[in-house]
């Protein structure tokens, strides 16, 4: 069903990535990492379960959300165990009897212990006991890590992969991240100093729907759910939400529950978002009120330009600012895909974090 706002694992769920879908697949047998990019709720949750279920091979997927800002070892490795003790079917116990002689890692009935310290667990042993018994099946084994980007803090993960990437040929790694320019900083793939500088990978990204898209999305998604919608409310929810999925879905649900759907229904999704969007990024804003001072002005007027924006915050903090003090922050927000940038014109990526934000500014 298209409007069930949980993450979908199955393709008849998934709209719109059959060219996706097929990309991963093909790229899947060579690649040794493939990277999952898009803004917040374009799909890539949904993208990434759909495409581990149809590759047919053995899979982890680490979900890094919810970690604090640079994660301690501890915390990772209790995502990776989780990760393990989520296999389902007949890998699950293959999975283990690789895995029993590991150092650090224990079987303890149908669940594996992973010991977190640095000195009981080896992470590379681990991943080559995996890569040994996932050759044995002629097969690949997929590492995959959702939102990579939050344990950006360690970079002895870094130093992992490119490890399995030189060296274990039948481990793939996908990460996915919807914060681009953070996750890209972290990998750094274009820097010679990198580890895993020069190395091979694919990006898959997660775009926006087209108008057209959103249309037959929503079109479909109230024929399965039975409900009657207008032209002119799909004209307007298509405009508003401006084919971002997770928006599309959150409005057909909306709607599911209410029975009914009309441009009313469109406005009350706007605002249940809009405030939740907002709330997401409020904790970003007690690092630097200079933040909240940028999307409010931008939430405002739309799009504003570099000099617009210098002068707004030097307005707002009564003195002058260098020119690398504007440039810090509108390269911070662009590189967490808050905000980015045309023609030297700045404007808020996400409608919806632009609509709560006009509604209720953040604080500065």
């Amino acid at each position: 069903m298209y409007f069930d706002p949980v993450p979908k694992t199955r393709r008849e769920d998934l709209f719109g990535r059959e060219d996706e879908l097929r990309q991963f697949q093909r790229v899947l047998q060579y690649t040794p990492l493939i990277i999952i990019t898009g803004l917040r709720r374009t799909g890539k949750t949904s993208f990434l379960n759909v495409a581990l279920a149809e590759s047919g091979a053995p899979h982890i997927r680490v979900d890094l959300r919810g970690l604090p800002v640079n994660p301690s070892r501890k915390q990772i490795i209790q995502k990776l165990q989780k990760a393990f003790n989520s296999v389902q079917g007949k890998w699950k116990s293959r999975i283990q009897r690789a895995l029993e002689k590991v150092r650090g890692v224990k079987v303890l009935g149908a669940e594996i212990s992973l010991a977190w310290e640095k000195d009981q667990l080896d992470l590379v042993d681990l991943f080559e006991r995996i890569d040994a018994w996932t050759g044995k099946q002629n097969s690949r084994f997929i590492v995959a890590f959702d939102e990579f980007q939050h344990i950006r803090g360690d970079r002895n993960v870094i130093r992992i992969l490119a490890y399995i990437m030189d060296n274990l040929q039948h481990i793939a790694v996908v990460v996915t991240g919807s914060e681009v320019g953070l996750l890209y900083d972290f990998l750094k793939l274009d820097s010679p100093g990198s580890v895993l500088y020069g190395r091979h990978h694919t990006e898959i990204r997660m775009r926006r729907f087209t108008s057209d898209e959103a249309n037959e999305f929503l079109r479909k998604g109230f024929e399965q759910v039975g409900i009657q919608v207008s032209e002119d409310t799909l004209t307007y929810a298509v405009d508003k939400l401006d084919g971002i999925v997770g928006w599309l879905t959150e409005f057909g649900a909306h709607c599911r529950d209410c029975g009914r759907a009309n441009q009313v229904v469109v406005d009350e999704t706007m605002d249940l978002a809009g405030r939740q969007a907002r709330d997401e990024i409020t904790r970003l804003v007690a690092h630097s009120k200079r933040y909240g001072v940028i999307l409010n002005y931008l939430a405002n007027v739309g799009t504003a330009s570099w000099s617009q924006l210098k002068r707004v915050l030097e307005a707002h903090e009564g003195r002058q600012l260098p020119s690398y003090v504007i440039n810090e922050v509108l390269k911070r927000l662009t590189k967490m895909s808050i905000i980015g940038h045309t023609n030297n014109q700045y404007q808020i990526m996400d409608p919806l974090l632009r609509h709560g934000i006009f509604r209720e500014p953040l604080p500065q």
